[in-house]
């Protein structure tokens, strides 16, 4: 499932080609932002359904509002429809809250029934890696499409990987006495609700994530459109190969991590990405693409820490709910940063808003490190 998740043919190429779509990247990025407000709006019932009915159900909606996202964005590009873009866009935010915790949930649920919780982050890092797996061979499949045939011809069939992960969730196995379906949909998400309010760990930990995501991500969908102006755009996708390469094997090292202070590794993790994506900047040249693909070093053990520290704070049987509430707050701030990654790239330049982008985090790293910095005793 991981593995065709990642399959997104033209991802490194996504904000290339609704800019040509919309011919603003203003409204480009308001594509992406459509994906995260309609997340956002769906996270809590989403993960209500998970956690009362059957996580492989859920995981099986996702996968099919996903395959029906993949769609109206290639008809998007065909008919030149801005309004199928942004329909496309709301599907796949559907598709993303259906699928948002669940999966993880489902993953330690299962764990915990074989009594082998202790591995979930050693296990999360390495069924995550089939994810950059797919991006990998997806970016280099892209690169000979591109060349070969066009932008457009790409994101057609882009639309096959979300069929092929429809009969993959279709496979999936519930984990047994999970669901409590006793109390009801209210009452479930009071309780959620009433666990970040008495778990001040836990609201520390969302924080962390919601800031961290919502900047990362916006960079991660800009980076292309700033990267076209340096390189030719099939170059652009090599880089993308290395940096999925760096991803892939950066969580087999996150495998070694949980023997280490999981909140120094993501302190580090912030800090070491953010130097090497500055250093990528300042060269300004044809180099930055590649040297930005380093940053992919650290994403790994980022990614796998946070999900283990969260995972550990949730309750079971409202696993799914907790997460769809981090996921609510995180999806309106992507949906807010990424809105405002496109106006400030109209108004200056797509290497003036990562520059920004990257100061932020680095000012995010500092103050995270001060959050958790342990009280001295005198």
């Amino acid at each position: 499932m991981n593995f065709f998740n990642g399959f997104w043919l033209f991802s490194p190429l996504a904000v290339i080609y609704f800019e040509q779509v919309t011919h603003s990247y203003a409204l480009a990025m308001l594509a992406f932002s459509l994906v995260t407000l309609t997340q956002s709006l769906a996270e809590v019932p989403c993960g209500m359904f998970s956690d009362r009915c059957s996580r492989k159900q859920t995981l099986v909606w996702g996968s099919l509002f996903m395959f029906g996202n993949m769609a109206l964005w290639a008809a998007g590009g065909v008919f030149d429809s801005v309004a199928l873009l942004f329909i496309g866009s709301c599907f796949r935010g559907i598709g993303l809250a259906f699928k948002s915790g669940t999966d993880s949930a489902l993953l330690y649920e299962t764990l915990a029934e074989i009594r082998r919780r202790k591995l979930f982050m050693k296990i999360v890092s390495k069924i995550t890696s089939f994810y950059q797996l797919g991006a990998l061979l997806s970016a280099f499949a892209a690169v000979v499409i591109v060349y070969y045939f066009s932008l457009q011809f790409l994101v057609n069939i882009s639309v096959l990987s979300y069929f092929c992960n429809i009969f993959v969730c279709l496979m999936m196995v519930n984990p047994k006495n999970v669901f409590d379906r006793s109390i009801s949909p209210k009452e479930q998400l009071k309780r959620s609700l009433k666990i970040f309010m008495r778990n001040s760990r836990l609201r520390k930990y969302a924080l962390l994530q919601v800031f961290t995501h919502s900047i990362q991500i916006s960079s991660f969908r800009f980076e292309g459109a700033y990267f076209e102006k340096l390189v030719p755009l099939y170059y652009v996708n090599i880089a993308r190969i290395l940096q999925n390469c760096i991803g892939w094997l950066s969580f087999y090292l996150a495998a070694m991590a949980d023997k280490f202070n999981l909140l120094k590794v993501l302190y580090y993790s912030i800090l070491g990405s953010s130097a090497v994506r500055l250093a990528a900047l300042v060269m300004n040249n044809a180099v930055t693409p590649f040297f930005s693909a380093l940053q992919n070093v650290f994403y790994g053990s980022g990614v796998a820490a946070t999900t283990t520290l969260l995972q550990k704070e949730y309750r079971n049987g409202l696993r799914a709910t907790m997460d769809s509430i981090v996921g609510l707050l995180g999806g309106i701030t992507t949906a807010v940063v990424g809105f405002l990654f496109g106006v400030g790239a109209d108004i200056f330049s797509p290497r003036g808003i990562l520059t920004v982008s990257v100061f932020c985090m680095i000012l995010l790293g500092l103050m995270y490190g001060r959050l958790f910095r342990p009280v001295r005793r005198k």
